[in-house]
């Protein structure tokens, strides 16, 4: 375990972390970190050759008792220290609520990024030492209790981490190849190169918006359905439009398919599904009213898709229906036409 360090002195080597990491393979001078990371500077003074033991002192620690593998690289004229790896300290005062909130979203996070379930058990392993016994198991309860029953697709772990760890975050193009279950043919892979704007997490899966252009919506991917994905750092990111909204965006789904909201639903709801739909925040747009001396209610929205609505009426025979638009009547009169033939 790491020796009891002052609080000033652990901001002090958090600095000294982040300003290595930031100054790359560049490297910082020993007067570069005095001047930037807390460290009592002067010209050849007291003060200088004290901050310079400090220093020493405070690289020694992170390289021994932290793992931080800090490199000394001898130039000519100017001596630097480069970081090559190492982690991120940390000082948090916690209280019950804060640990709660840890605890209980590490344990969904394990759950719902597949790919960095190894990350999360390194990370409880870390801190179930330092915190209450007690909270910690209640918070791990209340987190199975939300996700024991959640279902997750399946991903390529490495393409997930490529997407989110570097070209969303330092706006990166892609290239990738993708498999659609709606086409005739859906073993076929078809290659993409887009800019990645955002991600989102809705009905079991997650998805990828990406965009060709700053004028049209972005494209919807199911990352499920990606198998191959490289940057393309040689390539100008395309930046989304000015009043793009990723939370907006993806908000506008009724479950999977965000876009323009183009289609107004009515739908009457009757009991005991309608209770059930009162309490349910199903779209950012909906409206209910009760009706029939309230053993109903009418829902109104506007969705950008219709096939995912009439998924959900169909799954919610026989409670649900539909007043408006005629298209999606029609839509689900069909599809519950093919599920009786299929179940003859």
């Amino acid at each position: 375990m790491p020796r009891e360090i002052s609080s000033f002195r652990i901001r002090r080597l958090m600095a000294l972390l982040e300003y290595l990491r930031r100054r790359g393979d560049a490297g910082a001078s020993v007067q570069d970190i005095m001047e930037n990371c807390e460290y009592p500077s002067g010209s050849f003074n007291n003060n200088y050759y004290y901050a310079r033991r400090a220093l020493q002192s405070d690289i020694k620690i992170l390289r021994e008792e932290y793992g931080a593998e800090i490199v000394f690289k001898r130039y000519k004229r100017l001596n630097r220290y480069c970081l090559k790896s190492g982690g991120f300290l940390i000082q948090l005062n916690l209280d019950e609520q804060d640990i709660f909130a840890l605890v209980s979203g590490l344990g969904m996070a394990e759950h719902f990024i597949p790919s960095i379930k190894d990350n999360c058990k390194a990370l409880w392993s870390k801190i179930k030492n330092i915190l209450p016994e007690n909270l910690i198991n209640f918070s791990r309860q209340i987190a199975g209790a939300a996700v024991m029953a959640t279902p997750v697709s399946g991903m390529d772990g490495e393409i997930f981490n490529l997407l989110i760890l570097k070209a969303l975050r330092e706006r990166i193009m892609i290239e990738f190849d993708y498999s659609s279950p709606y086409k005739v043919n859906n073993k076929e892979l078809k290659t993409h190169v887009l800019a990645p704007w955002g991600v989102f997490f809705r009905a079991h899966a997650w998805y990828l918006l990406a965009g060709k252009t700053r004028e049209q919506e972005p494209y919807i991917f199911r990352l499920s359905r990606i198998s191959r994905m490289i940057l393309r750092e040689d390539l100008e990111f395309i930046v989304p439009p000015e009043d793009y909204s990723q939370e907006k965006f993806a908000a506008s789904a009724w479950y999977a398919a965000p876009g323009a909201l183009e289609h107004n639903i009515k739908l009457k709801i009757l009991e005991p599904l309608a209770s059930i739909v009162s309490e349910t925040s199903w779209h950012p747009t909906q409206k209910i009213k009760k009706i029939n001396n309230n053993n109903a209610v009418e829902l109104t929205a506007k969705v950008p898709d219709l096939k995912e609505v009439a998924r959900w009426i169909l799954s919610s025979a026989p409670y649900v229906t539909v007043e408006e638009p005629e298209e999606l009547r029609e839509l689900v009169r069909d599809w519950a036409g093919k599920m009786i033939e299929l179940n003859k």
